[in-house]
């Protein structure tokens, strides 16, 4: 079988690592943005190009010729990549693009679960006018500001947080509002987070185990938001502060959104459907949806994917998923090795070695995020550099045996945060 794997980053190194370790040996191939030394040495071939550009995508995928397409990235989904391809007899996993409107447009999916779901989510308003803005602001001072469209998992802005204040929050939203013509603003939620992945060929679905990531940058939770900087997952598959009673409600609201996506849109959903939710006093909310795979949270659920990845995904891209996918009971730790200053100034061009070797005998797992290669060095962008992960029997034993690693064989000029995680107490 031959394979497309579509991003560049660690999740799409974890879906290229994942689908080499089938048995039945597929080929895999590439279309990235920029190169990734980890990916490159996995493919037979690849070739470089814009996320957003379809047609270089497309041309390259009738030249590879592939049984299926595997999307990491939410990008080419929201500009249509699944529909010209599937356009072509090319089967994908992803969804096409107005399904992928579930991430890339957060007024639809909040319009979306009130007329469909009517469950799972908090008071929200749009706005499209600073004045009407200020007003609210001023009488609901305890809210979250969100972009409508793509921002990278870094566009949410928490007043009191992120914010100081209304002046602040006015001042962001202009830039959105300009961009996009409006802003989305929501009730702030107290609880822990958690992220629900399903696979789905539109029909069934299948959950991987929960996992709880770390958005803000500095330890303690500090600091800006970013793509992610760690996660991690326990044995069981559910995590301490979710009970199955509310792990089944959450995934009652994926799976519906699933069914009611597919009846509004008249296309079944095949891929992955990404449930960000947080826990309540009141049970689980859908802070957003996601249309693939988390990053960091892939690294966790696809390392412990004992079924052949090879099946999972052309099962799902066939439209036809496997009856039942295995995950090892183990837990997870997930850190994100970043530049100097990430992400307000990060340190470029950094070059440091990673001794990849030594992490893998001593069972810690290596994905290259984002960093070019040269004679036998690495440098760093300015993004997310290294993803590492450890398995044990939980996530403490994990934590200490990646922080016991990476105390002495961290590079220079890279950081991590060092409480990642903090399980939180049954």
């Amino acid at each position: 079988m031959k394979v497309i794997v579509v991003g560049h980053g660690a999740r799409e190194h974890a879906i290229a690592a994942a689908l080499a370790r089938s048995p039945q040996e597929p080929r895999i191939f590439a279309y990235m943005a920029t190169p990734n030394p980890g990916i490159g040495r996995l493919v037979e071939t690849w070739t470089e190009g814009p996320l957003e550009n379809v047609e270089a995508l497309l041309r390259y995928a009738l030249a590879v010729k592939p049984d299926f397409v595997v999307f990491g990235p939410e990008v080419p989904l929201a500009a249509g990549a699944v529909d010209a391809l599937e356009g072509k007899g090319i089967p994908c996993v992803g969804p096409r693009r107005g399904l992928a409107r579930i991430e890339a447009d957060k007024a639809f999916m909040r319009e979306f679960m009130v007329k469909h779901l009517r469950r799972g989510y908090p008071r929200w308003w749009t706005f499209t006018d600073l004045a009407s803005l200020e007003t609210h602001l001023r009488s609901h001072p305890d809210v979250v500001l969100k972009p409508i469209g793509l921002t990278g998992g870094k566009g949410v802005r928490v007043m009191g947080r992120q914010l100081s204040g209304p002046e602040e929050a006015l001042e962001y939203a202009q830039m959105f509002l300009e961009r996009e013509g409006m802003i989305l603003v929501e009730e702030r939620l107290e609880g822990e987070e958690f992220s629900l992945m399903v696979f789905t060929d539109g029909e069934r679905s299948l959950p991987m185990p929960l996992v709880q990531d770390y958005k803000y940058a500095r330890e303690g939770d500090t600091g800006p938001m970013t793509g992610g900087m760690g996660s991690y997952s326990c044995a069981d598959h559910l995590l301490p502060f979710v009970s199955r009673e509310d792990f089944e409600t959450a995934l009652g609201i994926v799976e519906e959104a699933i069914a009611r996506l597919g009846e509004v849109t008249g296309v079944p959903y095949r891929g992955v459907l990404y449930g960000q939710f947080i826990q309540t006093e009141s049970g689980p909310k859908v802070l957003e949806f996601n249309a693939r795979l988390g990053d960091p949270e892939a690294m966790n659920v696809l390392s412990l994917l004992v079924s052949d990845p090879l099946e999972v995904f052309a099962s799902v891209a066939m439209g036809d998923l496997v009856e039942k996918i295995g995950f090892e009971h183990m837990a997870t730790v997930c850190k994100y090795l970043v530049p100097s200053g990430y992400p307000e100034a990060p340190e470029v061009g950094r070059p440091f070695t990673l001794p990849v070797e030594e992490f893998a005998a001593s069972g810690i797992e290596v994905y290259f995020a984002s960093v070019r290669e040269e004679a036998g060095k690495y440098l760093t962008t300015s993004s997310r550099s290294v993803a590492l992960l450890a398995r044990a029997s939980s996530p403490e034993e994990a934590k200490v045996l990646l922080d016991s690693f990476l105390g002495t064989h961290c590079p220079l000029g890279l950081y991590y945060r060092h409480d990642i995680p903090r399980v939180p107490a049954n």
